[in-house]
C-alpha cells in the first residue's frame, strides 16, 4: 500500500514540477477564468441579471472551462516526446497513473479557484462570509467528481486532433448533474440562507463515488501510448 501511495505522490509531484517550471497551464487557465467572470459579470450586470443568476453559477462556468484546459494540458505533457509510452512501460499500475493525474488536476483546479473566486467576490459583491466553510466543502467535493471524469476523457482524447473541443463535449454533459446540484446548494446557502444539509452532501458524495470508480476502472482500458 505504501509503495502505491509513494508512486502516486511521485507522479503527482512530477506533473506539478513541470508546471512550476513552465507555468503555461496555470497562466492560461487563470486568464481564461478571469476573462469568463469579467465578461459574464459585466454583461449580466448591464442587463440587471447578475444578482438573480448568481455569482456561484458564473464561478462554475469559469471552473468548468478552466478545468477542461487543465485536463488537456496535463495529459499533453505525457504525449510529448513519447513520455507516455515510457510511463506505460514502467512497472506502475495504470490505476496509479490515473490517481497521479487526478491529484495534479485537482491541485491546478484548486489554485484556479483560489485566484478566480476573489475576482467574483469583488465584481459581484459576493458575501462569502455567510458560509465560507459550506462553499469550500461543496466546491471541493464537486471538483473531485469533475476532475475524475475530466482525467478519464483527457486520456481518451489526447491523441485526437480535436482535443479540447472534443473533451468539453464529452465531459460537460456527464458532469452536468453534479454541477447543477452543486450550484443549487450554493445558491440555496447564499441567496436563501439555507444551511448545508446532509442530504445535499450525500448526493455529492454519491456522484463522486460513481465518477471515481467508473473512471478508475475505465482508465486502464482506454489509456494507450
Amino acid at each position: 500500500m505504501m509503495r502505491v501511495l509513494r508512486q502516486i505522490m511521485l507522479l503527482t509531484a512530477k506533473d506539478l514540477r513541470i508546471e512550476a517550471r513552465s507555468r503555461q497551464t496555470l497562466g492560461l487557465v487563470i486568464m481564461l477564468g478571469i476573462l469568463i467572470i469579467v465578461v459574464l459579470g459585466l454583461g449580466l450586470s448591464a442587463q440587471g441579471k447578475a444578482p438573480a443568476f448568481g455569482a456561484t453559477a458564473i464561478l462554475w462556468v469559469a471552473y468548468l472551462f478552466g478545468g477542461v484546459l487543465c485536463f488537456e494540458k496535463t495529459m499533453a505533457v505525457e504525449r510529448h516526446d513519447g513520455a507516455l509510452a515510457g510511463l506505460l512501460a514502467a512497472p506502475v499500475d495504470r490505476g496509479v497513473i490515473f490517481a497521479g493525474k487526478l491529484l495534479s488536476n485537482l491541485a491546478l483546479m484548486f489554485v484556479l479557484a483560489c485566484v478566480v473566486t476573489p475576482v467574483a467576490i469583488v465584481l459581484f459583491n459576493f458575501d462569502l462570509s455567510a458560509a465560507p466553510g459550506g462553499f469550500i466543502i461543496v466546491t471541493a467535493l464537486s471538483m473531485i467528481g469533475f476532475a475524475a471524469v475530466g482525467t478519464l476523457f483527457s486520456a481518451a482524447t489526447s491523441s485526437s486532433r480535436l482535443q479540447g473541443g472534443l473533451l468539453a463535449i464529452l465531459v460537460f454533459p456527464i458532469c452536468l448533474p453534479l454541477v447543477v446540484t452543486s450550484t443549487k446548494m450554493l445558491i440555496g446557502m447564499f441567496a436563501d440562507g439555507h444551511p448545508l444539509n446532509a442530504q445535499g452532501l450525500g448526493i455529492l458524495f454519491a456522484f463522486d463515488g460513481v465518477y471515481l470508480v467508473i473512471s478508475w476502472l475505465a482508465f486502464e482500458r482506454i489509456l494507450e501510448p
